[in-house]
């Protein structure tokens, strides 16, 4: 097995195990088991507990990348969708171009959500940082800015729509981790999305 997979397959068993167990259950013994490969390959890549969950910040990072791309690549009709659309990708269950592949990718998503949110507090109790950027939520945020500012609605500011987006997402994602499932809701969004960009507006 090439490395590149190698870190693919086994940082993909590390949010797994992250996202059920939490971060503390995260051992290099124990996500190998999950991987269903030999520890020893793991301590050839990894030399510490700390280089895995790196990669498995990095993986859950990407994961959540790939689904702000699928809502871009979508492109909904206009800004008041587009936002509706965000917040329903993340929290309700519906990747806007790929629905065929919903049960496994939703729940893998699902499971790099939840790690993330360990995985920051991780982050931010090392002293260095975790050696990585992991603490930096301004690329995510940045990437929604981008995809809102591209409808050109006069007197939306955009950057702050991206950044109350963004905090609505994680309000929203905690809320159904807690089983309330308000982010299902479609119309419930649509009134969401609507006051969030009336709140940014001039």
């Amino acid at each position: 097995m090439r490395e590149p997979v190698r870190r693919t397959l086994t940082s993909d068993a590390a949010i797994r195990v992250i996202s059920r167990d939490g971060i503390g259950a995260a051992s290099l013994r124990r996500i190998a088991q999950e991987a269903d490969v030999p520890l020893s390959s793991l301590n050839h890549v990894y030399p510490s507990k700390q280089d895995l969950l790196r990669d498995a910040w990095d993986r859950s990072h990407q994961l959540v990348f790939e689904i702000v791309k699928e809502v871009v690549d979508s492109r909904p009709a206009d800004l008041h969708s587009a936002v509706s659309t965000l917040i329903l990708a993340f929290v309700g269950g519906e990747q806007p171009t790929s629905p065929q592949t919903s049960s496994e990718s939703r729940a893998h998503l699902e499971n790099a959500q939840r790690a993330q949110y360990e995985l920051y507090l991780w982050a931010s109790r090392v002293p260095d940082g975790g050696d990585n950027d992991a603490t930096d939520y301004s690329p995510a945020i940045q990437s929604i800015e981008t995809f809102l500012d591209s409808y050109e609605c006069p007197g939306v500011n955009a950057e702050v729509l991206s950044q109350v987006v963004a905090a609505m997402i994680d309000g929203l994602f905690l809320q159904t981790m807690s089983g309330n499932s308000i982010g299902k809701n479609r119309e419930r969004v649509e009134r969401i999305s609507a006051a969030l960009i009336s709140s940014c507006t001039d």
